[in-house]
Protein backbone atom coordinates (compact mmCIF):
# COMPACT_ATOMS: atom_id res chain seq x y z
CA UNK A 1 0.00 0.00 0.00
CA UNK A 2 1.55 3.49 -1.17
CA UNK A 3 2.36 6.07 1.89
CA UNK A 4 0.03 8.81 2.19
CA UNK A 5 2.16 12.05 0.91
CA UNK A 6 3.64 14.23 2.94
CA UNK A 7 2.01 17.50 4.00
CA UNK A 8 3.95 20.66 3.22
CA UNK A 9 4.09 21.94 6.16
CA UNK A 10 6.31 18.62 7.50
CA UNK A 11 9.06 18.99 4.21
CA UNK A 12 12.03 20.72 5.19
CA UNK A 13 12.22 22.08 1.43
CA UNK A 14 9.25 23.85 2.76
CA UNK A 15 11.51 26.12 5.13
CA UNK A 16 13.29 28.68 3.60
CA UNK A 17 17.42 27.96 4.47
CA UNK A 18 17.64 31.83 5.63
CA UNK A 19 14.60 34.38 6.48
CA UNK A 20 14.84 37.99 6.69
CA UNK A 21 11.67 39.94 7.87
CA UNK A 22 11.71 43.33 7.91
CA UNK A 23 15.75 43.48 8.59
CA UNK A 24 16.86 46.87 9.33
CA UNK A 25 20.14 48.07 10.54
CA UNK A 26 20.68 51.90 12.23
CA UNK A 27 24.41 52.71 13.63
CA UNK A 28 24.24 55.04 16.20
CA UNK A 29 25.76 58.32 16.43
CA UNK A 30 25.37 61.85 16.09
CA UNK A 31 23.97 61.01 12.69
CA UNK A 32 22.22 57.95 12.72
CA UNK A 33 23.20 55.68 9.38
CA UNK A 34 20.55 53.31 8.00
CA UNK A 35 22.71 51.29 6.39
CA UNK A 36 19.96 47.89 5.93
CA UNK A 37 15.86 49.63 5.41
CA UNK A 38 13.25 46.71 5.93
CA UNK A 39 14.91 43.83 3.99
CA UNK A 40 12.38 40.81 3.61
CA UNK A 41 14.45 37.86 1.63
CA UNK A 42 14.45 34.42 1.41
CA UNK A 43 17.47 32.26 0.46
CA UNK A 44 16.31 28.30 -0.32
CA UNK A 45 18.88 25.75 -0.18
CA UNK A 46 21.30 24.90 -2.71
CA UNK A 47 20.82 28.46 -4.24
CA UNK A 48 23.96 30.34 -6.31
CA UNK A 49 23.42 33.74 -5.59
CA UNK A 50 24.71 37.42 -5.03
CA UNK A 51 23.88 40.83 -3.53
CA UNK A 52 24.90 43.29 -5.90
CA UNK A 53 25.08 47.11 -5.61
CA UNK A 54 27.46 49.77 -5.48
CA UNK A 55 29.62 50.38 -2.59
CA UNK A 56 27.72 51.85 0.41
CA UNK A 57 24.40 50.20 -0.37
CA UNK A 58 24.51 48.11 2.33
CA UNK A 59 25.33 44.79 0.59
CA UNK A 60 28.17 43.81 2.80
CA UNK A 61 26.38 45.02 6.04
CA UNK A 62 23.67 42.89 4.63
CA UNK A 63 25.76 39.64 4.87
CA UNK A 64 27.00 40.42 8.03
CA UNK A 65 23.71 40.32 9.40
CA UNK A 66 22.95 36.87 7.85
CA UNK A 67 25.93 35.59 9.14
CA UNK A 68 25.05 36.95 12.38
CA UNK A 69 28.25 38.57 12.54
CA UNK A 70 26.45 41.81 13.14
CA UNK A 71 22.81 42.03 15.03
CA UNK A 72 19.57 43.94 13.91
CA UNK A 73 18.41 46.72 14.85
CA UNK A 74 14.97 45.78 13.86
CA UNK A 75 13.35 42.64 12.44
CA UNK A 76 13.81 39.03 12.59
CA UNK A 77 16.05 36.52 11.04
CA UNK A 78 15.21 33.19 10.59
CA UNK A 79 17.91 30.22 9.51
CA UNK A 80 16.62 26.58 8.79
CA UNK A 81 13.17 27.85 10.90
CA UNK A 82 14.71 28.64 13.81
CA UNK A 83 14.77 32.29 15.24
CA UNK A 84 18.44 33.29 15.78
CA UNK A 85 17.56 37.11 16.33
CA UNK A 86 17.85 37.29 19.73
CA UNK A 87 20.36 34.19 21.13
CA UNK A 88 23.15 35.28 23.14
CA UNK A 89 26.93 35.95 21.78
CA UNK A 90 28.05 32.77 22.78
CA UNK A 91 24.82 30.90 21.73
CA UNK A 92 25.36 32.51 18.44
CA UNK A 93 29.30 31.73 17.72
CA UNK A 94 28.22 27.69 18.42
CA UNK A 95 25.67 28.31 15.48
CA UNK A 96 28.28 29.90 13.48
CA UNK A 97 30.86 27.06 13.84
CA UNK A 98 27.99 24.61 12.83
CA UNK A 99 25.68 26.16 9.98
CA UNK A 100 28.00 28.52 8.66
CA UNK A 101 31.06 29.32 6.30
CA UNK A 102 32.69 32.39 5.63
CA UNK A 103 34.87 33.50 2.89
CA UNK A 104 36.50 36.59 3.59
CA UNK A 105 37.87 39.09 0.84
CA UNK A 106 40.72 40.22 2.89
CA UNK A 107 41.19 35.98 3.55
CA UNK A 108 41.69 36.14 7.72
CA UNK A 109 44.17 33.19 7.54
CA UNK A 110 46.15 33.17 10.62
CA UNK A 111 49.62 34.10 9.40
CA UNK A 112 51.72 31.89 12.05
CA UNK A 113 49.64 28.55 10.73
CA UNK A 114 50.03 26.21 8.55
CA UNK A 115 47.65 25.83 5.36
CA UNK A 116 46.49 22.53 6.93
CA UNK A 117 46.19 24.00 10.26
CA UNK A 118 44.27 26.97 9.17
CA UNK A 119 41.75 24.50 7.69
CA UNK A 120 41.58 22.61 10.70
CA UNK A 121 40.94 25.68 13.15
CA UNK A 122 36.97 25.78 12.95
CA UNK A 123 36.74 21.80 14.32
CA UNK A 124 39.49 22.89 16.77
CA UNK A 125 37.23 25.35 17.81
CA UNK A 126 33.98 22.19 17.66
CA UNK A 127 36.24 20.27 19.74
CA UNK A 128 37.10 17.70 17.04
CA UNK A 129 39.40 14.93 18.04
CA UNK A 130 42.97 15.56 15.63
CA UNK A 131 42.76 12.61 13.84
CA UNK A 132 39.14 13.13 12.55
CA UNK A 133 40.01 17.21 12.13
CA UNK A 134 43.71 16.27 10.60
CA UNK A 135 41.67 13.89 7.54
CA UNK A 136 39.21 16.44 7.07
CA UNK A 137 41.13 19.18 6.57
CA UNK A 138 43.37 17.01 4.31
CA UNK A 139 40.00 16.41 2.30
CA UNK A 140 39.21 19.95 2.04
CA UNK A 141 42.53 20.94 0.61
CA UNK A 142 42.64 17.96 -1.54
CA UNK A 143 38.76 19.09 -2.84
CA UNK A 144 40.32 23.06 -3.62
CA UNK A 145 43.23 21.27 -5.04
CA UNK A 146 45.83 22.57 -2.41
CA UNK A 147 46.46 19.22 -0.64
CA UNK A 148 50.17 19.75 -1.89
CA UNK A 149 50.63 22.90 -0.07
CA UNK A 150 49.34 21.87 3.46
CA UNK A 151 51.87 22.52 5.26
CA UNK A 152 52.96 26.26 3.56
CA UNK A 153 52.15 29.31 5.88
CA UNK A 154 49.96 32.17 4.08
CA UNK A 155 53.16 34.25 3.00
CA UNK A 156 54.32 31.41 1.26
CA UNK A 157 51.25 31.22 -0.84
CA UNK A 158 49.77 33.45 -4.04
CA UNK A 159 46.87 35.26 -3.40
CA UNK A 160 44.56 32.77 -5.30
CA UNK A 161 46.15 30.00 -3.17
CA UNK A 162 45.65 31.72 -0.15
CA UNK A 163 41.93 32.29 -0.60
CA UNK A 164 41.68 28.74 -2.15
CA UNK A 165 42.72 28.03 1.86
CA UNK A 166 40.12 30.18 2.85
CA UNK A 167 37.39 28.37 0.96
CA UNK A 168 38.77 24.89 2.15
CA UNK A 169 38.27 26.99 5.55
CA UNK A 170 34.69 27.35 5.13
CA UNK A 171 33.74 23.84 4.05
CA UNK A 172 35.63 22.07 6.14
CA UNK A 173 32.85 21.39 8.46
CA UNK A 174 30.24 20.62 5.73
CA UNK A 175 27.82 23.80 6.27
CA UNK A 176 24.75 24.22 4.52
CA UNK A 177 25.61 28.13 3.85
CA UNK A 178 29.11 29.79 2.85
CA UNK A 179 28.99 33.21 3.03
CA UNK A 180 31.78 35.28 0.58
CA UNK A 181 32.57 38.66 0.96
CA UNK A 182 33.98 40.03 -2.57
CA UNK A 183 36.02 37.03 -3.02
CA UNK A 184 37.59 37.92 -6.11
CA UNK A 185 38.31 41.46 -4.86
CA UNK A 186 42.14 40.88 -4.35
CA UNK A 187 42.35 38.08 -7.53
CA UNK A 188 42.96 39.07 -11.04
CA UNK A 189 40.20 37.22 -13.39
CA UNK A 190 41.76 34.15 -14.40
CA UNK A 191 42.26 33.55 -10.77
CA UNK A 192 39.11 34.34 -9.42
CA UNK A 193 37.65 32.68 -12.26
CA UNK A 194 39.53 29.25 -10.69
CA UNK A 195 38.04 30.18 -7.54
CA UNK A 196 34.21 30.60 -9.19
CA UNK A 197 34.52 27.57 -10.82
CA UNK A 198 35.73 25.65 -7.72
CA UNK A 199 32.43 27.27 -6.03
CA UNK A 200 30.03 25.95 -8.54
CA UNK A 201 31.62 22.81 -8.09
CA UNK A 202 31.28 22.41 -4.62
CA UNK A 203 27.80 24.08 -4.99
CA UNK A 204 26.89 21.39 -7.40
CA UNK A 205 28.29 18.24 -6.14
CA UNK A 206 27.76 18.67 -2.31
CA UNK A 207 25.07 20.63 -2.04
CA UNK A 208 26.39 23.90 -0.70
CA UNK A 209 24.32 27.05 -0.73
CA UNK A 210 26.26 29.88 -1.32
CA UNK A 211 25.69 34.01 -0.87
CA UNK A 212 28.11 36.23 -1.81
CA UNK A 213 28.08 40.13 -1.78
CA UNK A 214 29.87 41.46 -5.11
CA UNK A 215 30.16 44.23 -7.70
CA UNK A 216 32.14 42.35 -9.80
CA UNK A 217 30.39 41.49 -12.83
CA UNK A 218 31.99 37.93 -13.29
CA UNK A 219 30.80 37.23 -10.04
CA UNK A 220 27.26 38.18 -10.85
CA UNK A 221 27.20 36.92 -14.25
CA UNK A 222 27.96 33.51 -12.54
CA UNK A 223 25.36 33.70 -9.86
CA UNK A 224 21.78 32.21 -10.62
CA UNK A 225 19.77 34.96 -8.71
CA UNK A 226 21.00 38.22 -8.26
CA UNK A 227 19.94 40.40 -5.59
CA UNK A 228 20.00 44.45 -6.26
CA UNK A 229 20.92 46.74 -3.46
CA UNK A 230 20.65 50.34 -3.26
CA UNK A 231 20.91 52.91 -0.41
CA UNK A 232 20.25 49.83 2.24
CA UNK A 233 16.70 48.85 0.26
CA UNK A 234 15.65 45.64 -2.34
CA UNK A 235 15.85 47.16 -5.35
CA UNK A 236 14.81 43.89 -7.43
CA UNK A 237 16.32 41.06 -8.10
CA UNK A 238 16.97 38.61 -11.51
CA UNK A 239 17.02 35.08 -11.75
CA UNK A 240 18.70 32.76 -14.40
CA UNK A 241 18.12 29.32 -15.35
CA UNK A 242 20.88 26.96 -13.29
Amino acid sequence: MSKPPRREAESPAAVALVELRGIEKVYPGGAKVSAVRGVDLKIERGEFSALAGPSGSGKSTLLNLIGTLDRPTRGRLLHDGRDVTDLSPDALADFRLGALGFVFQAYNLIPVLSALENVEYPLVLRGVGAEERRAAAHDALRRVGLEAQAHRRPDLLSGGQQQRVAVARAIVHRPPLVLADEPTANLDSKTGAALLDLMEELNAEHGITFLFSSHDPAVLARARRVVHLQDGELRGEEAKGA
